[in-house]
């Protein structure tokens, strides 16, 4: 597995956040597709997606989803959507996840493992970027890495 360091950047993003099932994420993301489709836009990425606030007894989390599009929109800002002109994330490692029968978890672990050993420090939850390849889906993860904690001056003191 290869990781890269790289930067994240998409033009004329939608931003969706909303609690659901675990196994209904993608019912989601395609109600987000077909809702920029009705209203004469058009997706121009891929589905990128966060899961945060997970409740395994509920089977739910919060779900993020972004969605770049064909042109720039004007919509206020709510509790459910928001629109970005140019999304950007500076810095971060990208790992891809080909096989979507594997746990994503154990590509988290990868990534992780991989910032510890070069002193990197992520910003969780990552992204998924899904791919559709061929009719099939591959994931790539982006981890966000944070800057460099300044050094403490405690020597000083």
């Amino acid at each position: 597995m290869k990781i890269k360091r790289s930067s994240l950047t998409f033009n004329n993003v939608i931003r969706l956040t909303t609690t659901c099932k675990l196994n209904e994420w993608d019912r989601v993301a395609r109600e987000l597709r077909n809702a920029i489709l009705k209203n004469n836009l058009y997706a121009t990425g891929p589905t990128i997606y966060q899961v945060s606030e997970m409740n395994r007894d509920e089977n739910e989390a919060v779900f993020t989803f972004c969605l770049p599009i064909s042109e720039p929109i004007a919509m206020p800002p709510n509790d459910k959507y928001s629109f970005e002109t140019v999304w950007n994330i500076p810095d971060g490692l990208m790992l891809r996840h080909a096989d979507l029968d594997d746990e994503l978890e154990i590509s988290y672990d990868i990534v992780r493992t991989c910032a510890e050993a070069n002193d990197i420090r992520l910003q969780e939850p990552f992204y998924n970027i899904y791919l559709d390849v061929y009719g099939d889906g591959v994931i790539d993860i982006f981890a966000p890495i944070l800057p460099k904690e300044p050094k403490s001056d405690d020597q000083f003191k």
